[in-house]
């Protein structure tokens, strides 16, 4: 049995994999470019950092739209306690964000 290797890669649409084989001579993926560690871990720290701004982003979005209709409703006469149960916006946050 041959030893362990382990292999990076970087696809077109940005994504990276890594795969550990023990195999002779491995086939790589046609589409793929080999990384080094150092590039494999730079691209994924840059992914991970880009999925956190996003999911920030749409949180940021969805508060947004929770004050709105808040605001909304309390426009239309509700009390604070329906607003915000209808709403789900209860104060500066969503709620369940933490």
């Amino acid at each position: 049995m041959a030893p362990e290797q382990t292999f990076y890669y970087e696809f077109p649409n940005g994504s990276v994999q890594q795969r550990v084989t023990t195999e002779a001579d491995p086939q790589h993926p046609a589409d793929a470019r080999l990384l080094t560690l150092e590039d494999f871990n730079s691209r994924w720290q840059e992914i991970e950092s880009t999925q956190q701004q996003n999911k920030a982003d749409v949180q940021a979005q969805e508060n947004t739209r929770a004050k709105d209709a808040y605001d909304a409703l309390i426009a239309a006469g509700y009390t604070t306690n329906v607003a915000q149960t209808l709403s789900g916006y209860t104060g500066n946050t969503l709620r369940g964000d933490n």
